[in-house]
Order: C-alpha cells, then structure tokens, then sequence
C-alpha cells in the first residue's frame, strides 16, 4: 500500500492516536474459554492482557426522519464475555479482542515512539485479521462476515488559551471574550459513486489538558465508520483505506496554515 499523493503530509502532525476496527457477527460456539487460543495467536508481540467490558455492537444507519449516529442495534444475543486488551512491551500498540469485534491501537504514549504511518499500521492490522479468520475457520467452520469497519484519528494540539482556537481551527473565528472550555461536534454522511451513503465521518473538538496535567489543548478526533462494500477482509481494508483519505483530507481542510506550518507541512 503506498500513501496516496494528494493528501497533505506532515513532518511533525499533533497526531496521538490511530484506531483500526472492525465488527463482524458473531462467531457461533465461542464461549470466554477460547480466548487463550486468541491470545495465543499475537502473544509473541502482545504479551500483556486487560480485561474490559465489552462492546454492544453498533451499526451506522441514514434516512428517516431521526436517523443518529452509531444507533446501537442489538442483532441476537450479545457477545459472550468481556473484551479483551492485548498489549505490546511499551504499550504503545494494543489489539482489542472481544467475540464480534477486532480492533487495533497505535499510541503516542505512554512511550514516545515516531507514528508507523497508516501504511505500516494497516499492513499489520489486516495480517492480524487474517491470522484470527484463519483461526475462527480452523476451529469454529466459521468463515468472517464482516459488517462495520471504522478508523479515528485522535490529536492533541496543545494551547495557551481555548480562546485561541480560531488559531488552529478554520471553524472558529474567535471573539472578544475568554473561553473557559470548548466542545463542538458535527458529521457528514459519505455517499459512493453510486450516490448512497455508506459511511459517516465524524468530527469532534474539545478542550482538554495534555497526559500530564500540565497545559490545556484541544483533542480533535476524526472518525469514518460503516459498512464496506462487502463482508470480506479485502473490503474492510478498501474502506478503512477510504476513511484515512477522508479524514486526512478533512483534516488538511478544517485546520488553518499557521497550524500547519507549525507541524511542518511538507509542501
């Protein structure tokens, strides 16, 4: 995968998190025992664990007259057992488990190491979807069918004041006035070539302070999430290849020239 030409590149980007998702239903005969077996499967590189609670699924839908974003709709019965965290040695890259869910982190902290580029990040990713359907075939006959995919971009743009913003962001023109916090959301709906929609891009801004408490900023987070064309694999990785593009370029659009001058546009 080579990173397209048209998007706008940094030397420096304020990025801090990358997530890569995907649901799938879920897979019949999994019971909370048989996740030694996934762990097994990524332990060499992931060989710590968490246990959190798991995720309801979520499916993004449009039209009608109250269409919301990721509406939780509940499709049979809930996934067994809890979601599971398997972290690499710096914890800075995780893989989140859970019967109907595969997801993947990348981390600025907790120990700073230079972001993989979403090349790298994807490449990894769909080795690690692939190793788990070959797993669920082998011992379940249960072939992914996969039916949501989704990838975030989290920043954190650290600022001396959140009356600042119009500074770094082109949607906020400022105002004589001092803001004491911010947090602003909206959504577009993507549509395809075919005119429908398939995906919602979601934005969010909110002021707050850096990992160690010490200077405020603002957390912009970009999110694509949806059904890809189909349910295999090779489908997720096309639409999660879309959503980068488009939350790359949005960010390009939304932030000003002086912040990203700041994070070395490479011109």
């Amino acid at each position: 995968m080579r990173r397209p030409d048209h998007l706008p590149d940094f030397t420096n980007p304020p990025l801090d998190e990358v997530v890569l998702g995907v649901q799938f239903a879920p897979v019949p005969g999994y019971a909370s025992v048989h996740s030694m077996k996934v762990w097994d499967l990524f332990r060499a590189e992931f060989p710590k664990v968490q246990e959190l609670p798991a995720l309801e699924p979520q499916f993004e839908t449009f039209g009608g007259v109250s269409a919301q974003v990721g509406p939780r709709i509940q499709i049979g019965a809930f996934p067994v057992g809890s979601r599971l965290w398997f972290l690499s040695d710096d914890e800075n890259h995780l893989i989140q488990f859970q019967p109907d869910r595969f997801l993947t982190n990348w981390r600025r902290e907790p120990n700073t190491r230079p972001y993989p580029r979403f090349e790298g990040l994807a490449k990894t990713f769909e080795a690690s979807v692939k190793k788990l359907g070959t797993h669920f075939e082998s011992d379940f006959a249960y072939r992914m069918d996969i039916n949501q995919a989704e990838v975030a971009y989290i920043n954190i743009i650290p600022v001396e004041s959140f009356s600042d913003a119009g500074d770094w962001f082109k949607l906020w023109n400022g105002g004589a006035f001092e803001v004491e916090a911010l947090n602003t959301s909206f959504n577009e709906v993507i549509k395809g070539a075919d005119a429908k929609p398939f995906a919602r891009l979601s934005h969010q801004i909110q002021s707050v302070l850096t990992a160690d408490g010490k200077q405020r900023a603002f957390r912009l987070s970009l999110t694509f999430k949806g059904k890809p064309a189909g349910t295999s694999i090779d489908a997720a990785m096309a639409f999660l290849a879309a959503g980068r593009d488009a939350i790359v370029t949005r960010f390009g659009e939304i932030t000003t020239r002086e912040a990203q001058r700041k994070w070395g546009k490479v011109e």
